[in-house]
């Protein structure tokens, strides 16, 4: 299910085992509070148990679950940040979890490490809707008795790659920031953005031949003495997702589930694409293969290869 539809699925049945899955911080804590308050807050102390990576075990799990409630209708049990898990506690955990007394429910944050679950119910904690998210900003500022305009709100919301996690953060910065009205300017002013947005901006002014502009922001990037590596890899995985998109017919939902990306990035690549020829999107393709091979050959630094890059689509 979708974050969005789990309070009003908690008001009609609190299930035994959620699985957390997404990358957004603040809706995964989002959906944890409401697991947890339909549960019930008396005698936390008692009847909610954290387990993390540093206090897990198999007994302790199983103590958890079995425990009944004490003067609260439910018990909570929050599983977090484990990583290493044996088989033979797989198949302990497997029992354990498929015997739970219906007074137990337990929620877990998911990595790869808890693939072998089968049988739970899956809250999508990635990014909600646009819509939504503008909704949130609005009341946020409202609250504030300031103003924000739907453009602006726009603006600030794709600065911060509809990542609510960034938008909770950089909002309260904003309103501290501004007296009356949170207008565009102060939003570039004040908003730190993204770093995959800068990427979007990147490959949109490549794309519209804008060189000084292009240059600009590549410049901004080295000029912040972070490893080149990752930004390297996020101006080549976005430019594939541009070509491959731009070149096939499939529909985003399947080219996000390819690329194991956000439909959001896949929509921005859609976009971007339409900047360039399919000819064009073949000579990037050439291009980045070339630099590709040539940084890991050692024959050019990390530095020279992104500006080389950027030089080839500009004039691919």
């Amino acid at each position: 299910m979708k974050f969005t539809e789990l309070p009003q699925k908690l008001k009609q049945n609190i299930n035994s085992i959620y699985l957390l899955k997404g990358n957004d911080d603040f809706i995964i804590q989002s959906a944890i509070k409401h697991i947890s308050n339909a549960c019930g807050n008396e005698f936390p102390d008692f009847n909610k148990v954290y387990i993390n990576d540093e206090n897990f075990n198999i007994n302790k799990v199983k103590d958890a679950c079995l425990t009944t409630p004490l003067g609260n209708d439910r018990k909570f049990i929050l599983i977090k940040d484990v990583f290493k898990i044996t088989e033979a506690e797989k198949t302990t955990l497997l029992e354990i979890l498929s015997n739970l007394p219906q007074t137990t429910t337990i929620t877990i944050l998911y990595n790869d490490s808890w693939k072998f679950l089968k049988e739970c119910d899956i809250v999508d904690c990635d990014s909600i809707n646009i819509d939504l998210i503008s909704k949130f900003v609005k009341a946020e500022v409202m609250k504030a008795k300031k103003q924000i305009s739907n453009e602006a709100i726009g603006v600030f919301i794709s600065q911060c790659n509809n990542n609510i996690t960034k938008i909770s953060n950089e909002l309260k910065k904003l309103i501290y920031y501004c007296d009356y009205e949170v207008e565009i300017e102060d939003i570039n002013k004040i908003v730190e953005k993204d770093f995959e947005y800068q990427v979007f901006e990147l490959s949109e002014n490549l794309g519209k031949k804008k060189s000084c502009e292009s240059i600009k922001i590549l410049t901004t990037f080295i000029d912040k003495k972070e490893p080149l590596q990752p930004l390297f890899s996020l101006i080549c995985n976005h430019f594939r997702r541009i070509i491959h998109s731009g070149l096939s017919d499939l529909p985003l939902s399947e080219l996000s589930s390819i690329f194991g990306v956000k439909q959001y990035a896949m929509l921005m690549a859609k976009e971007h694409s339409k900047l360039f020829s399919k000819a064009q999107l073949k000579n990037i393709l050439e291009a980045l293969e070339e630099t590709d091979n040539m940084i890991k050959t050692g024959k050019m630094s990390i530095e020279n290869g992104i500006f080389y890059l950027a030089f080839k689509i500009l004039y691919c």
